[in-house]
């Protein structure tokens, strides 16, 4: 059976958030990426009280001077630093650091979270 057309990039990225798509559809990672950025703009204070994670640091790292997906990636990296996922070396294990983000998301460790919002006419 083949995945529906979605309408937008935006419903099957709600779609994956809440494993709704297998893994082997769209990278675990990304999908991690995208929802730390989702999580960031909409649920900021509920993000930063799960991973113990002071919004002012989180300000920090969204102004600095570098791409957004790069200060968004650093944040989703301290997500896994705070939650142990690190390798020798002292590298963050980005495939961990997804799957515990993705798992506390859809368990509803991260607190109460709408994806979706009717539409306003």
């Amino acid at each position: 059976m083949l995945w529906p057309k979605f309408e937008s990039e935006e419903v099957a990225l709600n779609l994956a958030f809440t494993g709704t798509i297998k893994d082997d559809i769209l990278e675990r990672i990304d999908i991690a990426y995208y929802l730390t950025k989702f999580l960031i703009e909409n649920y900021k204070t509920k993000l930063c009280q799960r991973y113990k994670i002071t919004e002012e640091w989180m300000e920090q790292k969204l102004e600095k001077e570098q791409a957004e997906n790069e200060n968004i990636y650093e944040i989703m990296l301290e997500i896994g630093k705070k939650r142990g996922c690190i390798l020798s070396g002292g590298k963050i294990d980005e495939e961990k650091t997804a799957r515990i983000l993705l798992d506390e998301f859809k368990n509803g460790r991260i607190g109460k979270i709408t994806i979706e919002c009717p539409k306003k006419n």
